[in-house]
């Protein structure tokens, strides 16, 4: 049972319908209900935990590979002596724990780097200060120190609150949350303005089309763009989305690693949508950042030594070979996380070129 879903069924039926933006919000960060409030969403389901895992979850290559690029990078922009290394929506803390650890090849990187971590969960902190006790926490971008910084988002954008809009004949629609017959449901809203349109909206959309927009998404990369463009560095921002702006209905829910109904737990489910990486990008360029073609994760990883370093782990741990290569193909292989996942890195103007990011997506 749900209890946030019985509150929003009592107050929808005072209230009237809400924006999708605003059911997915209540449903992700409610202060009492909130997924990410209340749950320990990750795990892999060979070991019957959680409702989903990530990258860094499936194998150490991946934040690996992350820690080298990132001290690559470092060492490349003059070394600064204090910069900021932050991570938003960092999980259990392992990709900043395997960046860390990579990393310490290099000493100087690792007594220059201020650990900084955006992240709203209780929860998650509590693991996070496990893995990374002298790290420093933020409820949202906005406080981050006015330092260099390198700052990674693996799966975080996609958490982000979206509105839907659907063309009808009348105009565009936006779609948003009602209850009936004590059950929550979907509904149109009334016709937008010409002035409401959203910026999204494309210009050839047949009647029914869908369309999402995601403004805390493109608050979030402003706030960055804006830091990055005064106090230098780079963002490197991993997700599963378009590379190109498309019509399309991306919203899902996750529990227990199988897709559910968003609607009918909301608190209990993983609620997201496939991130907009063409938006983005254009936030930042409009901010003064430069940034080189978004490309496929797998392609990604692969120029950054993916196979060289699971043949390396392999030799050590022969026992492990199938096990190690299993991990690489769901990272990079084309039919698993290699082409969905998109990498969209930006940088101030004096950064210098980003390693593995020549190809673009397809």
């Amino acid at each position: 049972m749900s209890a946030l879903r019985d509150q929003l069924i009592d107050e929808l039926a005072t209230s009237g319908p809400m924006m999708l933006e605003a059911f997915m919000a209540r449903a992700l960060t409610d202060p009492t209900h909130g997924y990410y409030v209340q749950r320990q969403p990750f795990g892999r389901a060979a070991e019957n935990g959680g409702d989903f895992t990530t990258a860094p979850e499936i194998s150490q290559m991946f934040g690996e590979l992350i820690g080298a690029w990132c001290a690559d990078l470092w060492h490349r922009m003059g070394q600064p002596e204090a910069f900021c290394l932050a991570e938003l929506g960092p999980g259990r803390g392992t990709l900043m724990a395997d960046v860390v650890r990579a990393a310490s090849v290099l000493p100087a990187f690792t007594k220059a780097a201020e650990v900084h971590l955006v992240e709203i969960s209780p929860s998650l902190r509590h693991l996070q200060k496990q893995k990374l006790p002298h790290a420093h926490w933020h409820d949202d971008v906005s406080t981050l120190p006015a330092l260099p910084m390198i700052v990674l988002a693996n799966e975080f954008f996609d958490v982000l609150p979206i509105q839907q809009y659907r063309k009808a004949e009348s105009g565009w629609l936006p779609i948003m949350v009602d209850q009936r017959d004590g059950a929550l449901c979907f509904v149109d809203g009334a016709p937008l303005a010409a002035a409401e349109l959203p910026s999204q909206a494309l210009p050839m959309a047949q009647i029914g089309d869908i369309v999402e927009t995601c403004a805390a998404a493109n608050h979030v990369m402003t706030h960055l763009a804006d830091h990055l463009a005064r106090c230098g560095g780079a963002a490197l921002i991993i997700d599963y989305g378009y590379a190109q702006a498309a019509a399309g209905d991306s919203f899902q829910a996750l529990q227990k690693h199988q897709f559910v109904d968003p609607l009918a737990a909301p608190g209990m489910a993983d609620l997201t949508a496939h991130v907009n990486f063409e938006q983005l990008q254009k936030i930042a360029m409009q901010c003064g950042l430069t940034s080189p073609p978004i490309c496929q994760q797998g392609g990604f990883l692969t120029a950054l030594g993916l196979d060289i370093r699971a043949q390396s782990l392999i030799q050590s741990a022969p026992e492990k070979a199938g096990q190690i290569a299993a991990e690489r193909d769901r990272l990079a292989a084309p039919d698993q996380m290699g082409h969905l996942f998109k990498v969209l890195a930006v940088a101030s103007q004096d950064c210098p070129p980003l390693a593995g990011l020549a190809g673009s997506a397809q």
